[in-house]
């Protein structure tokens, strides 16, 4: 960093003090996401573009069985992922992803129980499995084992995405610099 001299006259004659130059901060949306080399911004469009699909089939607006636009909300996010771990260079591919996994499934854990007891959600229509594991509670306890089901599911939905995206970056992230290492005239 370079400094600059600031003279003065402070009436006993001229002296010199050191002056920094102004740090600019970047920002709360351009810093990166704790933990990653993401920036924030990035982080939070990532995890958004996943959300209207969530929405959407927990309001019964588009039914998640076989519609084109199902298919096209649910897999659209996943290949903007893809490119992003492909084309993005960092320092931590892997841990990039893996919390973006952890923040998606936490999205989804926040919608689905916001939206538990709305129209045709997903409380009113839980996931056969889950009222499967339900049933083996007492019936105090049900609606809470049928919650906790959706939030497992979701969290290793979000977390397994994360990860194999992690898996997809750290692939590209070996490529570019063992790429970069056997053509280093380029």
């Amino acid at each position: 960093m370079k400094q600059r001299l600031r003279t003065t006259d402070n009436g006993r004659g001229a002296a010199a003090e050191q002056v920094d130059p102004p740090v600019r901060d970047p920002g709360l949306l351009n810093r990166s996401f704790p933990l990653t080399d993401m920036p924030t911004w990035l982080m939070l469009v990532l995890v958004a573009v996943g959300l209207p699909r969530t929405l959407l089939a927990d309001l019964g607006i588009v039914a998640p069985n076989g519609s084109q636009l199902y298919f096209f909300l649910a897999l659209a996010p996943f290949a903007v992922w893809l490119t992003v771990a492909i084309a993005r260079r960092s320092g931590r591919p892997f841990t990039d992803f893996l919390v973006l996994g952890i923040l998606y499934g936490l999205s989804l854990v926040v919608v689905h129980q916001l939206l538990w007891g709305l129209g045709p959600s997903l409380g009113h229509r839980p996931p056969e499995g889950a009222v499967r594991f339900a049933e083996q509670f007492a019936p105090a306890w049900q609606d809470l084992a049928l919650r906790g089901y959706t939030v497992a599911i979701a969290m290793l939905i979000g977390v397994g995405t994360g990860v194999v995206a992690g898996l997809v970056a750290l692939v590209a992230h070996l490529w570019r610099s063992g790429r970069g290492r056997s053509n280093p005239g380029r």
